[in-house]
């Protein structure tokens, strides 16, 4: 069977560095050994189902942890797709018909269907027909499986099967490593002196934090300048 990643629409684009290298974890490092582990035996033959549950509240990561899921999947030649459900819950869970081809899938926000019952069902009915060898399936949410109040009894029980993780939330301390490293992945100097001014000054988003990186990136290029404090300011009006 051909293994080549399909080619479909993506509620969400998969950010080109958030992958497993990028992450910095920090205590969280084990989800990370965990996720790489299964998704490198999916091509095993006779391989289990496999299904990972990510717990964890905003700015701990776990959409970081889904993104280079995929992407490590798409380098393995698997067929992959990211959903999130903050883009999706007013659609018909009629989408999911037929991901069950898919070897790796992953929800992001899975709280959110919390009291839908049409979407709860249809995440249960999914689970039923995902829960093949060779498959992995990876749900992240807020809270642990019975917080959710979730409606439906038997999907949260399904919930409760896999391997759960509790992602502890990044500390600014933890972000300003973080953005150095990724600064350093791209060959660009970035001291800790700087990434904690940007914490302290501008957004703690991760997301937001390397969109300013990229700016400041571009500019110290075209500037021929390193990356300082007065530069930070300078270039970002602060």
């Amino acid at each position: 069977m051909d293994k080549d990643p399909m080619q479909m629409a993506l509620p969400v684009t998969l950010p080109d560095d958030e992958t497993f290298t990028s992450y910095f974890g920090g205590e969280n490092s084990q989800v990370v050994m965990h996720l790489q582990t299964i998704l490198d035996k999916v091509t095993s033959h006779g391989n289990k189902f496999e299904f990972t549950y990510l717990c964890g509240l905003a700015e701990s990561g776990k959409s970081h942890l889904l993104y280079a899921s995929c992407v490590q999947a798409q380098e393995l030649g698997l067929s992959t797709i990211l959903l999130t459900m903050s883009d999706i819950i007013h659609l018909s869970p009629d989408l999911l018909d037929g991901l069950e081809t898919m070897d790796v899938l992953c929800i992001d926000d899975l709280h959110l269907i919390a009291g839908n019952i049409k979407w709860e069902k249809a995440i249960f009915n999914f689970y039923n027909r995902f829960n093949e060898h060779g498959k992995v399936l990876i749900f992240a949410a807020d809270l642990l499986p019975d917080m959710l109040n979730i409606e439906l009894p038997d999907l949260e029980s399904r919930l409760k099967w896999g391997t759960t993780f509790q992602i502890r939330s990044m500390s600014d301390d933890d972000k300003a490593e973080a953005l150095v490293k990724r600064a350093k992945m791209r060959g660009l100097e970035l001291s800790l002196e700087c990434a904690r001014f940007l914490l302290t000054r501008l957004s703690r988003d991760m997301r937001a934090l390397v969109d300013i990186l990229n700016k400041l990136d571009h500019a110290s290029i075209v500037q021929q300048r390193k990356i300082t404090i007065p530069f930070i300011k300078t270039t970002l009006n602060l």
